[in-house]
């Protein structure tokens, strides 16, 4: 494919969103520049010209004054269009428009298999598409009219000076032609200089929010820690500035040569309009009139050459942001009407010589076999690195298993509409998330519930604390925006997370560690409740502290990417073997010494 063919369809990628978005937005943008960019450079060369004219014809002051007004009102009718335009139509909808393109990258990344959250590649993409594609679609659409307003007023003056011959237009393209190969050199260099920051800028970008995010702040007392960070920023900082400076240079060079282009075209003109005034009699103001026109000709045509470089830049950004959206997702495209629905109630699973690798690693899970009834209480341990958080992630198809079978209630779990099954799957990390939005809506992440339902929950979590003010269910949680909001523990942050599974019925709840930042007596108690009768639901728990699963109806132990010890806590013990052993151990911990 031609570059010229590869740009223009690129640009017209990044100017996509415009037209799905706003129509009409994106219509009155090409044609503002189309229709008022030649006549506005028409009243502006004319004006000159009529003036002139009228003074040295011998008209009365009055007559000129006359003229003079109705050009100028002329323009100002044409701007006063132009700027109705923009304060009263575009400044709010192009704030539209792009909250619409940043959403549809939240919306891609959602809809991207896990998988590529592994991959420090993704993530330069993922950052370059969230930091450039709004901008990068307004300077598409710019350059768009941009060049419609350039060769709309460039038709319009050429028409204008047509009269005087065509070595203006000539001369003017000879000096264009060579701030076009320059504008190609800045553009070419301008990519490559990004590319080789990028790398930088994430590692500063990582600086700043980990020195803006408040979890980090009791860490940053810490003068070691402090130092290794902000030293890890100067690094990356001088970084970017040895590949700023090792740029520079050649960016001088071409950008010297664009302006020598234009000086030369601009004197080359000026050259033949003195002959044509020595030569061919031309009034004073006609040649004033064609005088401004073809400057303005010959700095359109520049503008061109500029346009040039800057079209060549932003279609190379472009195909870095396409990469993003032109990732291919197995798993997240598994959904829709063709897909079925998993049925109401607990899920029956099963794991059948099931096996999973991660790309570049020595990890794996090997034929594994878990058979879980629907209701049952089922508990995963083993040491850390078994396996076992990674387990999790593949039971909620966040990964696929590589071989094997993976069934819920009797068919294979990709059979299933992905999003419809996790809708049906409840899920509780070590490390909870808890976001920037009222208490209410923290709570309901998975259904809705009364709000005296949710008062219940709390209390059954052991959360009354978060009971207390006047309307606590609308109280922000965390200080993002609020100064005043309700900051969590790492306990009360994992009871909130246990509080969400009880606001409506699953099919699976998957309880990875959910409770590590706990005492014991807090553990067991919350254990109790999640793995006791009034929980009807299929139920698999992940868990470090043994003590909290002895009450599961059966317990698997993982070892060396498989299951090495299966059976309930009183036939684990009586086997005296792995699970045995690690129980005994930690138990010796609190047993006063």
């Amino acid at each position: 494919m031609k570059k010229s063919t590869r740009t223009l369809r690129n640009l017209l990628y990044l100017i996509k969103p415009y037209w799905s978005h706003g129509k009409l937005y994106l219509l009155g943008r090409l044609a503002t520049p189309l229709l008022l960019a030649p006549a506005l450079a028409l009243v502006d060369v004319t004006l000159l010209q009529a003036v002139i004219s009228a003074v040295s014809s011998g008209a009365t002051l009055a007559q000129t004054l006359t003229t003079a007004a109705a050009y100028s009102a002329a323009w100002f009718g044409l701007q006063l269009l132009h700027w109705g335009f923009l304060l009263l139509y575009d400044r709010w909808k192009i704030v539209e428009v792009q909250a619409k393109i940043k959403r549809s990258i939240y919306a891609q990344a959602i809809a991207t298999d896990y998988k590529y959250f592994d991959n420090p590649e993704f993530y330069n993409d993922f950052t370059f598409a969230t930091r450039e594609l709004t901008g990068q679609s307004e300077q598409a659409l710019g350059l768009l009219g941009q060049f419609i307003g350039l060769v709309a007023t460039s038709v319009t003056m050429i028409a204008y000076i047509s009269r005087l011959g065509l070595w203006p237009v000539v001369i003017a393209l000879a000096g264009s032609a060579l701030g076009v190969f320059a504008q190609k050199g800045i553009g070419r260099l301008g990519i490559a200089r990004a590319k080789e920051e990028l790398p930088f800028e994430r590692k500063m970008d990582y600086t700043h929010r980990v020195f803006y995010q408040q979890p980090f702040a009791a860490d940053l007392k810490n003068p070691r820690l402090a130092d290794a960070l902000l030293s890890s920023f100067t690094r990356s900082g001088n970084g970017k500035i040895g590949v700023v400076k090792r740029y520079a240079k050649m960016n001088m060079l071409w950008s010297a040569v664009n302006l020598a282009s234009q000086m030369l075209s601009q004197l080359g003109i000026l050259t033949y309009l003195i002959f044509c005034a020595y030569r061919r009699g031309l009034g004073v103001g006609a040649l004033a009139g064609l005088f401004a026109a073809t400057l303005r000709l010959s700095g359109m045509l520049n503008q061109f050459a500029d346009l040039s470089g800057q079209t060549m830049k932003t279609g190379l950004y472009a195909e870095k942001i396409r990469k993003f959206f032109a990732l291919e997702s197995t798993i997240e495209a598994q959904g829709g009407d063709t897909q079925k629905k998993p049925a109401p109630g607990a899920f029956a699973l099963e794991l059948r010589g099931a096996h999973f690798a991660y790309p570049h690693s020595d990890f794996a899970l090997r034929d594994l076999n878990i058979s879980v009834q629907p209701g049952e209480k089922i508990a995963i341990v083993g040491e850390n690195g078994a396996g076992k958080s990674t387990l999790a992630k593949l039971l909620l198809r966040l990964y696929d298993w590589e071989g094997g079978a993976y069934l819920i209630n009797g068919e294979p779990a990709h059979s299933y509409d992905v999003h419809a099954l996790r809708s049906c799957i409840g899920i509780a990390f070590q490390q909870p998330n808890i976001y920037a939005l009222p208490l209410r809506e923290n709570l309901c992440v998975y259904h809705d519930a009364a709000d005296e339902t949710l008062r219940r929950i709390l209390e059954e979590v052991r959360l009354p604390e978060l009971l207390q003010g006047e309307a606590p269910l609308d109280a922000q949680v965390t200080r993002e925006f609020d100064e005043n909001g309700r900051m969590l523990s790492g306990g009360q942050a994992q009871k909130l997370a246990l509080a969400r599974l009880l606001t409506g019925e699953f099919g699976l709840v998957l309880l990875d560690e959910p409770s590590s930042a706990l005492d014991p007596l807090a553990e067991y108690e919350l254990a109790k409740l999640m793995f006791g009768s009034a929980n009807a639901t299929t139920t698999i728990m992940i868990a470090h502290r043994l003590s909290t699963v002895r009450s599961a109806d059966r317990i698997y132990l993982v070892a060396n990417g498989g299951v090495a010890e299966q059976g309930t806590h009183e036939e684990l013990m009586a086997l005296g073997g792995k699970y045995a052993e690690m129980f005994n151990k930690q138990a010796e911990n609190y047993v006063a010494k």
